[in-house]
């Protein structure tokens, strides 16, 4: 009995011997198939990059875009961005279970993503952006319970946003921007992305409401729905992100009032909200909590009331846009401080008032246009005194008086329109009247 227990343990010790000796003999070699498989799908490789180096019986370590964990000698990325390959996307990608980098960026792939990509669980960055890619986007990207980062842009994906991509904790990084993705983002979408730091869908076709729960996103510094066709209003919520740096929402089917909470955030760079309906009027305060503001694009709107003299405080403000709204009043003299102003665009207002002189203080400022309003007087010489304006229009107001020598003193002027004034007088020979 105890001679057959004795071989019974031998066989065992021996049958675990062999089965452990053999598991990197087989993973080593499923990494190589998986890798041959995604070579045979290539149709173009215009630098022989694959031709010539990925070849079979080599160590598959050293083959160009190929770098391997040094303990377990296995794939740990796959790097062959701006390669000029042209094929599809080997399902056997999935195979490389230590992948932690795909990226096969600024290629010509085509077709779809395969589902089998979901196998890569330790995978932190797919980059796959500026390629042919077509079909949806694989709900079973879902598994991917590690990825940090995962870019698609510029391809020619379509239907919905697969909602389980955002319970993966782990994301810092979604960009999906300029494909034709459908539906509507979750209206829970930032209750499981305590980590995301940007998301950008521009230029799709999503729809919906903008949820209210990206207020949930604390970490977001980089959010841009631009170009879709979300409805409703700007949630007042958003407000509470206090480290949001970009926030572009043009070019949607936005109506309400502009929040003025959004001008609550001190981190805020970049605000455009451009051709929406969106109504209301700029906050009294505006600038005072956002320094470090430096464009503001809310023009093609609906917008109300007068631009606040507190606006002066936008010392970081180089391109404000206003165009195209209902605004009245006066445009306010305390915008000469505004020293790091580049443009000012005031188009198709009802601004009445004189132009302040205050304006030729903006010694940087490069474009000045203030047509279509209801501006009189005449137009003041200090205007000369910006050295930077290389276009000045002030077409169809109510202009009055001669145009001042010192307007054609600007040697950067290249475009002038005061057409459709009451102005006198003469104007050089290069000028536009």
């Amino acid at each position: 009995m105890g001679n057959i227990t004795m071989i019974v343990i031998l066989l065992a010790v021996y049958c675990c011997f062999w089965a452990c000796a053999a598991i990197p003999i087989i993973s080593s070699s499923t990494d190589e198939f998986a890798l041959l498989a995604f070579k045979a799908k290539i149709t173009k490789d215009p630098y022989n990059i694959l031709q010539k180096n990925w070849t079979e019986g080599t160590p598959f370590c050293n083959w160009i875009g190929i770098t391997c964990s040094h303990r377990h000698q296995r794939v740990k990325a796959l790097d062959l961005s701006s390669k000029g390959l042209k094929g599809t996307i080997a399902k056997e990608v999935g195979n490389l279970s230590f992948l932690i980098s795909v990226d096969i960026s600024n290629n010509n792939f085509q077709g779809n993503i395969p589902d089998e990509l979901s196998h890569l669980r330790r995978l932190r960055g797919l980059y796959m952006q500026l390629n042919e890619l077509s079909g949806q986007i694989p709900e079973s990207f879902g598994f991917l319970n590690r990825i940090q980062e995962l870019f698609l842009y510029n391809n020619s994906l379509s239907g919905p946003i697969p909602p389980a991509i955002f319970n993966i904790s782990s994301f810092q990084v979604i960009d999906l921007m300029y494909n034709f993705l459908r539906g509507s983002l979750p209206m829970d979408i930032c209750h499981n992305l305590p980590n995301l730091e940007s998301l950008n869908v521009s230029f799709n076709q999503l729809g919906g409401q903008i949820p209210a729960s990206f207020s949930r996103c604390s970490e977001i510094k980089f959010l841009a729905l631009m170009s879709n066709e979300f409805t409703g209003s700007i949630p007042g919520k958003l407000g509470n992100l206090s480290k949001l740096e970009q926030l572009y929402l043009s070019r949607n089917n936005l109506t309400g009032e502009l929040p003025s909470t959004i001008f609550n955030i001190s981190s805020l760079t970049i605000l455009e909200a451009a051709y929406n309906r969106i109504s209301g009027s700029l906050p009294h305060d505006i600038c005072k909590k956002t320094p470090r503001l430096e464009i503001l694009y809310i023009f093609a709107n609906q917008l109300g009331g007068q631009i606040p003299s507190s606006i002066s405080a936008c010392r970081s403000l180089k391109y404000l846009s206003l165009a195209y709204n209902n605004i009245s009043g006066v445009i306010p003299a305390e915008m000469g401080n505004m020293s790091a102003l580049q443009l000012l665009h005031l188009i198709s207002n009802n601004l009445t008032g004189g132009i302040p002189p205050q304006i030729g203080n903006i010694t940087g400022l490069q474009k000045l246009y203030l047509s279509e309003n209801n501006l009189t007087g005449e137009i003041p010489p200090e205007l000369g005194q910006s050295s930077s304006i290389g276009k000045l229009y002030m077409k169809n107001n109510k202009i009055t008086g001669e145009i001042p020598p010192s307007i054609f003193n600007i040697s950067t002027l290249r475009e002038l329109g005061l057409s459709e004034n009451q102005l006198s007088g003469n104007v050089p020979s290069f000028g536009e009247s």
